[in-house]
């Protein structure tokens, strides 16, 4: 036994030897964020964007990564020109990989309805269906991100849905509403129904008369109302069903914001979020081929883990979802990079207007955005970074650490510019007033 221990007691003099011969070779001078810069910087990769086309060695990276990948995961700060169209762009490419599915940030309802006009009439038909009231969704009355749903609808060639909604609706609830009146129902629910259509308009009109968006139906309307419907309409379809769930799960959310509850209305949109992603994927099982999705949210709702609400959403989802399934998810955080601007929307006319780009996500993260190229969009992979901010990193910050463990690839898009308006006709207000009186 002695033996043993003395060999051991060698091994260990050994090994602590050329530790310490490491550490002395280490530059300790360093601080945590030039040790973090630095490897920041060997490991970027250069994303040209040329004439409406990327390359480069970061595009193939992308393309690498997301064709191994369960769930290709972009995560955004809204507003950004180019990256809706490079998610069309990876998305076209994809296709061949098995990529079939995006999931975006609206209801499920509403993109299942853009998803039959985007296939039926096109961007065309979409400007027709924007320029009803309630027709355009949150988000997708930007130029570029119209574009990129009718480019990933073109891309699928059969009938099959390719838009999966996830999320509440802001904006739609009278569209919601005609789904529900376009079908057949117990007159106990016509009533009810008829009920919550006028509490909407009256809702809308106030919001048409001041510009206010406390006026907004998703953040003024009474839950009651809707589950007033259920309970008189017991026998339902599933479509009805979802519709119903929708405009419910949107007005308690938003119930909780407007009454101060922020942290308890972020949980409950995560916790649904999630629901609405295992319903679609659920429906899919049932089908010999799971299909691979790409999903495009803000970054919030795909960090992995414990996101900026302090709350878990689909980036706490999806990850363990695509491993349960034997495969994996790969997730990508885009920010705007210097001299960058982003469309912001006016909430008192649903318009939007150009500013500069903000900092949200990138507060926190300097000494990573540091590393970005200033003449080229930078992907920066983050996964070699994650050593130095494990338990004993303790002079990283919380945000440092949330997008370093929850993001794979960091892309800075270095003077993006901001997303436009999609033209269409805009909804006469006037039919909703009348209908209102």
């Amino acid at each position: 036994m002695w033996r043993m221990a003395a060999a051991i007691s060698g091994i260990l003099t050994f090994v602590t030897a050329i530790a310490g011969n490491v550490l002395a070779q280490s530059p300790q001078t360093q601080t945590l964020d030039q040790r973090l810069t630095q490897a920041a910087s060997e490991n970027r990769y250069r994303l040209e964007y040329i004439d409406g086309a990327f390359s480069g060695p970061a595009w193939e990276i992308l393309l690498r990564e997301a064709r191994k990948a369960q769930f290709f995961l972009l995560g955004e700060e809204h507003g950004i020109a180019e990256n809706p169209k490079l998610a069309a762009a990876l998305f076209r490419e994809l296709t061949s990989s098995g990529y079939s599915k995006v999931a975006i940030e609206i209801s499920p309802p509403i993109a299942a309805q853009l998803d039959r006009v985007l296939r039926e009439d096109g961007l065309e038909g979409l400007r027709d269906l924007y320029a009803t009231p309630g027709g355009e969704p949150a988000f997708f009355g930007m130029k570029e991100e119209a574009e990129f749903i009718s480019a990933v609808r073109d891309a699928v060639k059969d009938k099959s849905p390719v838009l999966w909604g996830a999320d509440y609706e802001v904006s739609g609830d009278r569209q919601l509403i005609a789904m529900l009146e376009a079908k057949r129902k117990p007159d106990d629910a016509e009533t009810a129904l008829a009920a919550l259509r006028q509490a909407s308009n009256q809702s809308w009109v106030k919001y048409f008369e001041t510009g206010g968006p406390q006026f907004i139906f998703s953040f003024a309307g009474d839950p009651e109302l809707v589950r007033a419907v259920k309970e008189a309409w017991p026998r339902r379809d599933d479509h009805a069903s979802w519709v119903l769930d929708t405009l419910e799960e949107t007005l308690e959310i938003n119930k909780l914001w407007v009454t101060g509850n922020s942290w308890a209305s972020n949980e409950r949109r995560g916790a649904f979020l999630r629901s609405n992603f295992l319903r679609h994927w659920r429906a899919e099982q049932k089908k010999e081929n799971a299909p691979k999705v790409l999903a495009k949210f803000g970054a919030s709702h795909l960090v992995r883990g414990r996101n900026n609400t302090e709350t878990y959403d689909l980036g706490a989802l999806l990850p363990e979802l695509a491993e349960i399934h034997g495969g994996e998810a790969f997730s990508v955080l885009v920010l705007p990079g210097a001299g960058a601007m982003t469309a912001v929307l006016n909430p008192t006319d649903f318009s939007y207007a150009p500013a500069p780009a903000k900092d949200g996500y990138a507060r926190g993260i300097e000494a990573i955005t540091t590393a970005a190229y200033g003449d080229a969009f930078t992907l920066i992979d983050l996964r070699p970074l994650r050593p130095m901010l494990g338990s004993a990193a303790r002079d990283a910050s919380a945000d440092m650490k949330r997008i370093v463990h929850g993001f794979d690839m960091m892309l800075m898009m270095s003077g993006s510019t901001a997303s436009t308006e999609l033209v269409h006709p805009k909804p006469d207000p006037a039919s909703l007033l009348d209908r209102a009186q």
